[in-house]
């Protein structure tokens, strides 16, 4: 069977982008799925949040598409943790370069990760930048289903339109778009709580794309800078959060 291919991705940064990433495959993994989780994004977050840095591999996704001296995929992957394997990248900036001397961007991602036909993954996530690059458009021809994360905060909302604009211009169906994460919630303020609403009221034809809010928790900021996921750090509450997204995944992707 195919894996499940999911794309995290929001045109804003500092939404909580990779700390999804993460912890939705740390979650998935504790379910017993088998999980890769690709690393696209230039801050490398979603490895570092892992306790993962460029110290830890010695290929990464960059030698997939190297013409000189292209790797096989699985020489390219590291085990992050049991049942959650990590494909890093250490330079976005020469894989977006390599990416637009090819001719063909629909197809470039389904040649590179051939190889997971035969690999026994049952999600695929990637971790993309906010940025529209010739990667995240090969990625968007590639994958399943969208996770958006929004921060309740005004500019963030008013960025969701930016990923229908993105879909539409590469002719690709919204419908793409599977969940809407309300993240970095705040319920002792009125402008959270108006944002939510706001959110419920955009989606109110589709209420089962936008999940329960993530709210505002030092502990996960904590959990990313320790190297640690939710699960490993605050097992007892903030992953509780996690786990509604994680069981809100498997019920609509799986």
């Amino acid at each position: 069977m195919d894996p499940k291919k999911i794309a995290i991705m929001s045109n804003k940064g500092g939404v909580g982008k990779s700390t999804l990433a993460s912890n939705i495959g740390a979650g998935l993994a504790k379910l017993n799925y088998k999980v890769l989780l690709i690393d696209l994004d230039g801050q490398n977050d979603s490895s570092l949040f892992l306790g993962i840095d460029e110290n830890d591999y010695e290929n990464t996704f960059f030698d997939l598409i190297d013409n000189r001296y292209p790797e096989k995929l699985e020489n390219c992957i590291i085990e992050a943790r049991k049942n959650l394997d990590l494909l890093p990248n250490d330079n976005m900036e020469k894989i977006n370069a390599e990416f637009h001397r090819r001719s063909r961007i629909d197809i470039i991602m389904s040649e590179l990760l051939s190889d997971l036909d035969y690999m026994d993954y049952d999600f695929v996530i990637f971790d993309c930048g906010p940025q529209r690059t010739k990667v995240n458009d090969a990625v968007l021809c590639y994958i399943d289903n969208i996770i958006m994360p929004v921060q309740v905060e005004s500019a963030s909302v008013r960025s969701i339109g930016y990923i229908y604009e993105y879909l539409d211009d590469l002719r690709l169906s919204r419908n793409l778009i599977t969940l809407v994460v309300p993240n970095m919630y705040d319920a002792r303020t009125n402008e959270s709580q108006e944002i939510l609403n706001l959110l419920k009221e955009i989606f109110s034809e589709e209420p089962d794309i936008l999940t329960e809010p993530i709210m505002r928790r030092i502990k996960i900021t904590e959990a990313g800078r320790a190297g640690k996921t939710i699960y490993e750090y605050d097992e007892k509450n903030a992953a509780k959060m996690f786990d509604r997204i994680v069981n809100k995944v498997v019920d609509k992707i799986d």
